[in-house]
């Protein structure tokens, strides 16, 4: 299996005329721990809401709510999940073309995410009725993913951050500890917590608590997930410490983030 960092893999994809949508939907997985698949002729592109490991012809790149992952005609992909897992999907052909975009086999969206969503599962019914409508709004999503790039005032990661906080996202869902996470980098304790106070500007446990709160409210608010397994996805499963935990962060119940979905 390859090990290079999973956020460097990306395919060259012709962005010169538009694609043409042969199906589009929103579906959950996970009934089976496990699904591999190929895809021989068709792009797909999905959008993720919920925590899965995906292997791409021997690339391991996590699934995190709020990741879009693209993947290119004849690529094996294996999935293993960790429980249901709801998705939006797009299958797709391009048309040959010399002229190609960069995209990222797998970015967290963050804040775009609910407008991207929202975008395409708009034109789920135009697929049938309105093809060319459907396509044209695939295409400028594909065009908007090929442009995204770490705003221009964010600071360059320093490489045990950038390390450290990959195997975060890889280890949300289990207890982590900052001491084993500081030597698994290869730096001391103190020192990854200067790292991420530089960078951050908090603490490495407060990092770890910020991104489990924002996993849970997107969980929350776009899927239909029993709370005690978000809980769990999130790497909080005492309900009453994700209660806790929600309350101290957003000043709201689960409950409530729940029904203040868009």
């Amino acid at each position: 299996m390859t090990t290079s960092p999973w956020e460097d893999l990306h395919w060259d994809i012709p962005l010169g005329a538009p694609p043409e949508v042969v199906g589009m939907a929103k579906n959950v997985h996970g009934f089976q721990p496990t699904d591999r698949y190929c895809l021989p002729d068709l792009w797909s592109l999905h959008l993720y809401g919920y925590t899965a490991q995906l292997t791409v012809d021997e690339h391991a790149v996590p699934i995190r709510p709020g990741y879009i992952g693209l993947t290119p005609p004849g690529a094996v992909t294996e999935y293993r999940y960790t429980g249901l897992s709801p998705h939006l999907f797009v299958h797709f052909r391009l048309p040959a073309d010399v002229s190609t975009r960069r995209v990222r086999a797998m970015q967290d969206s963050g804040d775009s995410f609910a407008a991207l969503y929202r975008r395409l599962e708009d034109v789920i019914p135009a697929v049938l009725e309105e093809p060319t409508r459907a396509s044209a709004r695939l295409w400028d999503v594909l065009w908007e993913l090929s442009v995204a790039a770490v705003p221009t005032h964010a600071r360059p990661q320093h490489p045990s951050v950038r390390k450290a906080t990959a195997m975060i996202e890889r280890r949300l869902s289990e207890p982590i500890s900052v001491a084993l996470l500081a030597q698994d980098v290869g730096v001391s304790y103190s020192y990854l917590g200067r790292l991420f106070q530089d960078q951050y500007g908090e603490s490495v446990v407060g990092y770890i608590r910020r991104r489990r709160v924002e996993q849970a409210v997107h969980l929350l608010r776009r899927s239909t997930l029993p709370i005690k397994t978000i809980a769990a996805a999130v790497g909080i499963p005492d309900l009453q410490h994700f209660n806790k935990t929600l309350r101290q962060e957003l000043g709201q119940s689960p409950r409530t983030v729940r029904e203040s979905r868009d």
